[in-house]
């Protein structure tokens, strides 16, 4: 049975066809959901040739455990109707083209915002997975065994002096200013479903996608289980 979560989750091509329909009254949010905070950036459809805008992370640092509290609900109450928000794009942060302990925070997180709000994310008001495709495409071709597992994950990797792991170590974009990534995210997934002329003023949609990676919802369901949860010390 699917959840409220797996509910609300769409293929990315889908957040483009409602900007589409709703680009003279609405906008599209872009979440980067990192260990301590929110990222949001804003973006109108790119028929208005407008850029990207970052706006006030929020912390997660009074969180407890998965779940938000009521501060952060509101504020995203707030932003989601003062830019009258139709859909997310939420950034999924896979290392190496390998789900690890960030995808589970930001489906955690997502639940919890779910859970406590019916104004935010919701059927009506779909999100989407947004990931760097490269590094999604080169896991979902790597070779598999008699068993359909990737021989990735029985590969040992080489140890260092140094080496960074996915689950303990920050990364790139950790580093950076949570919501000037949401900002490239929405950027990028909007490059990916227009072709955008300035000086021509036109913003088409191409006959092809250059990529439209889908993490489905049953996906979600099976990842967000505790059953499935990976422990991070494995990653």
């Amino acid at each position: 049975m699917a959840t409220k979560l797996s509910s609300a989750l769409v293929a990315p091509a889908k957040v483009a066809n409602i900007l589409d329909w709703r680009k003279a009254v609405g906008s599209v949010m872009a979440l980067n959901i990192s260990r301590d905070r929110i990222g949001i950036a804003v973006a109108e459809h790119p028929e208005h040739f407008s850029e990207s805008i970052p706006l006030n992370s929020l912390s997660l640092q009074d969180a407890k455990k998965s779940q938000v509290n009521e501060a952060l609900i509101s504020e995203l109450e707030a932003a989601v109707r003062q830019h009258r928000i139709c859909a997310f794009v939420v950034n999924w942060p896979t290392h190496e083209g390998r789900m690890g302990e960030r995808c589970g925070k930001v489906l955690q997180v997502l639940d919890s915002v779910v859970d406590q709000s019916n104004s935010v994310v919701t059927r009506k008001r779909p999100f989407a997975l947004w990931c760097n495709y490269a590094n999604a495409s080169s896991y979902e071709k790597s070779p598999v065994d008699e068993w359909g597992r990737s021989t990735d994950f029985a590969r040992a990797p080489k140890y260092f002096e140094g080496m960074n792991y996915s689950s303990k170590s920050a990364t790139n974009q950790e580093l950076s200013n949570a919501s000037d990534v949401a900002a490239d995210v929405l950027d990028e997934w909007m490059k990916n479903h227009w072709i955008i002329d300035a000086k021509m003023g036109k913003a088409t949609v191409p006959k092809k996608q250059l990529s439209d990676f889908f993490f489905s919802a049953h996906s979600v369901d099976e990842y967000n289980s505790e059953r499935a949860c990976l422990q991070a010390a494995l990653l």
